[in-house]
């Protein structure tokens, strides 16, 4: 049986592709080892597998002072000699790692012990840690076509979004279903925006809101009149919510922008600003470029938005914003057969 090391910690964003294909390898027989940090989602993902897991402490070191970063790199040295350690109890066969800092020491850990190394990056743009690693791996992973750069031995495979996922029709409702999330920390914009602009159109719509822990009674409270919103704080998989959906309302989180390529669902796009690199603008404009909906930024008139919204709900363009994925392997599969040929 084959041992592969999967590297995720952090948030959503690198956890849930990280599970996803952790879940196809095990399903398909091999042997997972985890190592993630100390945060209990990367745990819990784990447990779901019964996958081993092993946690490292490691810190972000850009846009910091001079006496963190001291103290970040003294920290991934020590991390580094930890995941050593780790690998010589575990022995993997590949080490796989999809982005942010915990994939640094997993990844120099790997090109000690020589093992097969890979990347998997899910935005358009890369990161810092996959593109330092990405000189040393065999194969770089990509969910989506790079922005404004190119890196050796890549292969764009898509993000992982659950094997079992197929498209889904329009419902034949006469209310339109909308599901409006801002990632799994909420985003205050799109709580405090989005539930009055919707007030105008409460006798058509009907509407999720995943709106972030601790951000519920407020955003819940912002609905108006007779719209019809169930308020979440937080939706560990949501692919069904995208998929019971019309369109949706987003952040530009990589994952969930390919799950609505993968389902041909459209969506009105609003990047987080604060974007490291601003990956989230490049990957916004790569959804809108290939047709599958509006890209609306927070320093744009409001108005703006709201126009996108009449669009949306009043002349129901989202019947023809659709992007045909021909891509038709699972990403999961590509990954999975690409790794064991180097096997």
């Amino acid at each position: 049986m084959k041992k592969i090391c999967v590297a995720a910690a952090g948030t959503g964003g690198h956890v849930l592709p990280a599970f996803r294909f952790a879940k196809y390898a095990k399903d398909q027989g091999m042997e997972i080892v985890w190592v993630g940090g100390r945060r209990e989602i990367e745990k819990r993902y784990a447990e779901k597998i019964n996958a081993k897991f092993h946690s490292l402490s490691v810190t972000g070191i850009r846009g910091k002072n001079f006496y963190y970063t001291i103290k970040s790199l003294v920290n991934l040295v020590l991390s580094t000699a930890v995941c050593v350690y780790y690998f010589c109890k575990e022995k993997p066969d590949f080490v796989i790692v999809f982005g942010g800092y915990i994939s640094i020491p997993v990844g120099i850990a790997a090109i000690i012990f020589r093992i097969n190394l890979f990347t998997h990056e899910q935005n358009t743009v890369l990161g810092t840690s996959n593109k330092l690693l990405s000189f040393f791996a065999k194969l770089n992973f990509l969910g989506l076509p790079l922005a404004n750069e190119s890196i050796s031995r890549a292969e764009i495979v898509g993000n992982p979004i659950g094997y079992f996922m197929k498209k889904t029709e329009l419902n034949n409702l006469d209310r339109i279903k909308i599901y409006v999330t801002g990632g799994s920390l909420g985003s205050d914009f799109i709580n405090s925006n989005i539930p009055s602009l919707l007030a105008d159109f409460s006798d058509r719509i009907k509407v999720v809101h995943q709106c972030g822990n601790g951000y519920k009674n407020k955003t819940k409270a912002r609905y108006q009149g007779s719209i019809d919103a169930e308020v979440i704080e937080f939706i560990e998989e949501p692919l069904e919510k995208i998929s019971w959906s019309d369109f949706v309302i987003s952040r530009a989180g990589a994952l969930t922008l390919s799950e609505l390529i993968a389902l041909g669902k459209p969506g009105i796009i609003i990047p987080l600003p604060s974007a490291i690199d601003n990956h989230q603008f490049f990957n916004a404009k790569y959804f809108s470029k290939i047709g599958m909906g509006f890209l609306f930024q927070e320093n744009e008139d409001i108005n703006k938005l709201q126009k996108f919204l009449v669009a949306m709900i009043v002349e129901k363009q989202f019947k023809n914003l659709c992007y045909t994925n021909e891509q038709d392997v699972p990403s999961e599969h590509l990954m999975l057969k690409r790794i064991l040929n180097h096997g």
